[in-house]
């Protein structure tokens, strides 16, 4: 027996066919590498040590999906009758992309029998090579893999090597291997042949849903180069009633760099995966109090907010120390003897948001929860600050933290929270869990945290929330669906920061990513960590000198004016910060944003220690018969120039060390003409 299904979507066409006990499904487009993909399983588990083989077709229901685009559930059920798999399919208007997710279901109620699922692909993707094809990855937030972070990889597939292997999910920050992040691109052609030189062609990207670890596999043979990704270390077992879900994933195609594939993913994102912007004015200038140590109370807080108030900063966020204890999620009565309603209160009365960081899956030994069931902790010891690990796979514990943070942001009129800690996808081992021993990787993350999000933000609709583990450890298109924005390096000095940037602005759009401001300010440092998502002092900023005000002032105001372009505009990537040495880094580094209409355009430019003293950057991506009006913040250069003239001789820029300039590029009127 077989069937096929056929989905199609302007130059789309998504095809699936069941047959020989499996699904198979293929893409086609112009943009794709050699025109389509070829046909690959999409239904691949295994269950007790064996695949599972679907051999009956129980149904199969095309209904619009979003936007009244295409949409496919096929349900298949397993030799044995007591497996039914429900994979859907779906398409998007204005988009050349596919997403794809399926449900396993327990349909029998044998109760004797208990089958473990111990093995499942989230995917195959597999593509013609008729010369060669390149990967790009970018990797994630690791304190002592490697001195620069977010490095991005290209790794050309030739054929007959060994596989490469990428680890992705949520790690520790203290992690000694690399991690990536949960997106690829693949494009046909080589590496770039250098920084400002980049190639172009057919390509494909990939965005896989899932917070747990899993890992990616690409290789390549002489006529074909594949992609896999499986979970890993799973176990999950299915009773009568149980049931498992398949990672989503997403495909989409592109013609161009590899700017050009961050840009299709992004706009993607921005209009089907990530949560809504929060306000019109978002990504925004935050104030965190992570400077004052855990020595925080009200008095202090509430004199610091009116410092925020005069710098114009719109969210004001107390970190670790507002609570009892970690895992004790009420406010310290000795620091805040009125709860934290006063600050809240306050805040919104300055027009600010107000929130508090969380550590999501930790908890001290001396919490009450802790006292009263020692069996929720995965493990003790110090995991995080002295605490240890509660297990989010465990519905009891998962179902209190749940009421905890729903109780909160409610008492308290919170606006934003940020989840922290070590890992939030924890390893528990216990026996005596919800969760099978061998099964806390998906337990912890799909059953565990996604439903600790899912279940505050649903309480609370207006609650924003930022993804942080000690480090952007978790940067997969889960996250993104579940939170706002996300951490990239995490309490790092102004190269390393600006590393993050330039790197986590391929696979995902800049509001995810988060700059905590480290360093004293000066007009250096904070234009370090203008371009990008929610810019976050976490200085004692009630100890500023009248300069420092002055240079913040400045710096958010430039922030404010630029953030719009940055945030809905392309990114294009200059030349990258590689070399982090010496705490100030070496050398210069610069990136571009381009508005959608290629009107306006924001070129950052930064020069570290060492390097020439004068360099030449040339931007990308403006309208090639336009007529530019360029503007020097610094130099207070200002002239017309052609985008030929741009984008051919570049812009030339002098800088001494441990400075920056931004130039600003705006189509000349027909007025001024």
């Amino acid at each position: 027996m077989s069937a096929a299904w056929d989905l199609e979507l302007a130059d789309l066409h998504c095809h699936v066919e069941w047959r020989a006990g499996q699904l198979f499904w293929q893409l086609r487009h112009p943009d794709a590498p050699g025109g389509a993909t070829r046909l690959a399983p999409i239904s691949d588990l295994t269950v007790d040590h064996q695949p599972v083989q679907w051999t009956r077709l129980v149904a199969a229901e095309e209904t619009p999906g979003p936007n009244a685009a295409p949409h496919l559930a096929l349900t298949v059920e397993d030799s044995s009758g007591r497996l039914r798999l429900v994979r859907h399919f779906e398409l998007f208007a204005g988009h050349a992309f596919a997403r794809t997710w399926g449900v396993v279901e327990r349909v029998d109620d044998d109760d004797a029998v208990v089958p473990v699922i111990d093995g499942a692909a989230i995917l195959h993707i597999t593509v013609d090579v008729p010369d060669s094809v390149t990967l790009l990855h970018v990797e994630q937030f690791s304190w002592p893999y490697h001195k620069d972070f977010f490095s991005q990889r290209q790794i050309p597939l030739v054929p007959n090597l060994t596989p490469h292997e990428l680890r992705m999910g949520s790690f520790p920050a203290h992690y000694t291997a690399p991690t990536s992040c949960a997106w690829v691109a693949l494009r046909e052609g080589r590496p770039d042949p250098s920084d400002e030189t980049p190639g172009s062609g057919r390509g494909l990207v990939i965005g896989i849903e899932f917070n747990g670890k899993s890992r990616l596999r690409a290789w390549a043979t002489p006529a074909q180069a594949a992609i896999e990704s499986r979970i890993d270390d799973l176990a999950h077992p299915l009773p009568p009633g149980g049931r498992f879900e398949v990672p989503a994933f997403f495909v989409g195609c592109y013609a161009g760099d590899w700017d050009e594939a961050g840009y299709a993913t992004q706009r993607f994102a921005e209009a089907y995966v990530h949560p809504p912007m929060p306000d019109e004015r978002y990504p925004w200038v935050q104030y965190n109090s992570w400077k004052y140590g855990q020595e925080i109370d009200e008095a202090q807080q509430l004199a610091v907010l009116e410092r925020c108030a005069e710098l114009g900063i719109e969210v004001a966020i107390l970190d670790l120390g507002w609570a009892r204890t970690i895992g004790d999620w009420r406010p310290n009565p000795a620091k805040f003897p009125r709860g934290l309603r006063p600050i809240a209160d306050r805040a919104h009365e300055l027009g600010m948001k107000f929130g508090v960081h969380v550590a999501i899956a930790q908890m001290a030994s001396d919490a009450p929860a802790a006292l009263e069931h020692p069996d929720w902790l995965a493990f003790g010891g110090n995991d995080y600050y002295g605490a240890g690990a509660i297990c989010l796979g465990h519905a009891p514990c998962r179902a209190w933290l749940i009421d905890s943070l729903v109780r909160l942001v409610g008492e308290e009129h919170l606006d934003y929270i940020i989840q922290d800690g070590e890992d939030v996808v924890k390893r528990c081992l216990r026996t005596d869990h919800t969760h099978a021993p061998g099964n806390s990787n998906y337990a912890n993350s799909t059953e565990g945290l996604d439903q600790v999000i899912l279940a505050v933000r649903r309480a609370h609709p207006h609650l924003v929330w930022e993804n942080c583990e000690d480090g952007g450890c978790m940067l997969t298109y889960r996250m993104a669906r579940l939170c706002h924005t996300s951490i990239t390096v995490d309490n790092i000095a102004s190269y390393a920061t600006r590393q993050g940037i330039y790197g986590a602005s391929y696979p995902f759009s800049p509001r995810y990513s988060v700059r905590y401001f480290e360093d004293d300010p000066t007009p250096y440092t904070l234009r370090s960590a203008i371009f990008g998502g929610p810019l976050i002092l976490m200085q004692r900023i009630g100890d500023w000198t009248p300069q420092q005000m002055v240079d913040a002032r400045a710096a958010i105001a430039q922030y404010k004016h630029l953030r719009t372009i940055i945030r809905n505009g392309k990114v294009i990537h200059l030349l990258p910060p590689r070399n982090n040495v010496e705490h100030h880094g070496r050398g210069w580094d610069a990136v571009q944003a381009v508005s959608p209409d290629q009107a306006r355009s924001v070129v950052m430019v930064y020069r570290a220690l060492g390097g020439p003293l004068e360099r030449v950057v040339r931007p990308r991506g403006l309208r090639e018969d336009a007529m530019y009006v360029v503007r020097y913040a610094d130099a207070g250069i200002e002239r017309v120039q052609s985008a030929a003239i741009v984008q051919e001789e570049g812009l030339p820029v002098a800088l001494d060390e441990l400075s920056s300039e931004v130039i600003e590029l705006e189509i000349q009127a027909q007025s001024e003409r």
